[in-house]
């Protein structure tokens, strides 16, 4: 055997196994530290991502609930009067708005059963403003179109409304409807109110342009004629 043969063959030193030892250490810890951090940070994501999955159902839900109740609160049947307030009743809640619809409901005469009339809305825009998990409550924004259809005419108008939300049982129903401006006739626009803006400088979607000219305004240019005076001369 000769000495390059025996060099391959000679056991390690004592200082070799050493460092051996300290890097398969270092190793074993790099390697432990990145196990802990992918369980830390998947566990992280995994937690945010699963907290915030009730958030956005909740607000989903709300939406919903509010969009349900813009369109029930602005659709009436004449044929069907009762059918139209159940479905209001149906996503409506609190004593204030189940006082007005029963009185609403009560007032109701034959003459208006009779009318033929009929309004359907549908929504264009909606969105929740606000939100309570907490306390499951909410508020929402929700621009719709109504289409009011008489025996004789057809007419066709644009609203938005605030509506303040609450989980009753399961159900998003509204307790206070206000209106944002006036309703907006999409068959003659020209003929809207000028409303002002919303607080805060939001422009309220439903206003009119405050520089359209006032069809009733006299023409500043014309000159004024003057009152016929009584004949003082007795002709």
């Amino acid at each position: 055997m000769n000495s390059s043969t025996e060099a391959l063959e000679s056991p390690a030193t004592p200082g070799q196994n050493k460092t051996a030892k300290i890097l398969l250490a270092v190793v074993t810890v790099i390697a432990v530290a990145a196990l802990a951090a992918a369980v830390f940070f998947g566990y992280g994501w995994g937690t945010a991502l699963f907290s915030q999955k009730p958030t956005e159902d909740t607000r989903d839900s709300a939406l919903t609930g509010a969009q349900q109740a813009a369109v029930n609160l602005n659709t009436v049947d004449a044929a069907n009067i009762d059918q139209s307030f159940d479905n209001m009743k149906s996503s409506i809640t609190g004593d204030l708005m189940l006082n007005d619809l029963e009185q609403t409901r009560s007032g109701i005469t034959d003459q208006v059963r009779q009318s033929g009339a009929k309004s359907e809305a549908e929504v264009l825009h909606a969105a929740v403003t606000e939100l309570s998990t907490d306390e499951n409550t909410a508020e929402a924004l929700v621009v719709i179109k109504t289409t009011t259809t008489w025996p004789d005419r057809v007419e066709q108008s644009k609203l938005t409304m605030r509506l303040a939300m609450e989980e009753v049982d399961g159900v998003w129903k509204t307790n206070k409807v206000d209106p944002i401006g006036s309703r907006i006739s999409l068959d003659n626009p020209n003929t809207n109110p000028v409303i002002p803006t919303e607080p805060g400088g939001a422009t309220d979607p439903n206003a009119a342009d405050p520089n359209a000219a006032d069809p009733n305004a006299a023409d500043p240019s014309a000159e004024a004629t003057p009152a016929p005076q009584p004949d003082s001369g007795g002709n």
